[in-house]
């Protein structure tokens, strides 16, 4: 499992962006940070089946926290792995702005999404 930790100071919001992992081997961290954002276990375990197929991601978000994840399961391809990281850091992006009430159509939307992008 390979985990990456992103911070910015846009309001001290972080990323963690999860990918390269095996639902069996990684499962108890998995469920337990899953869980740490605010997942029941139920939930946490319907996502790690989810996961276990091929080209498949989520994220979760804790405005509490100003925390987001992003699961990136395994991909058939490079194109896949990052349409799929565009269509998660796209929910993170929805959360943040939701958080602080910023306006879609914002230059600060725009910047958010170009920031997390790199």
């Amino acid at each position: 499992m390979k985990q990456a930790y992103l911070k910015f100071p846009y309001n001290e919001w972080g990323v963690v962006v999860v990918f390269d992992f095996d639902t069996d081997y990684d499962h108890d961290l998995m469920v337990e940070q899953m869980r740490s954002f605010g997942m029941s276990i139920r939930n946490a375990e319907k996502a790690l089946g989810i996961l276990s197929n091929y080209n498949t991601g989520m994220s979760v978000s804790n405005e509490i926290l100003k925390m987001s994840a992003i699961y990136i399961g395994k991909t058939t391809s490079a194109s896949q792995f990052w349409d799929t990281c565009a269509h998660e850091l796209a929910h993170v992006c929805t959360a943040i702005i939701d958080a602080y009430d910023v306006d879609y159509r914002s230059e600060d939307a725009a910047y958010l999404s170009g920031f997390l992008m790199r």
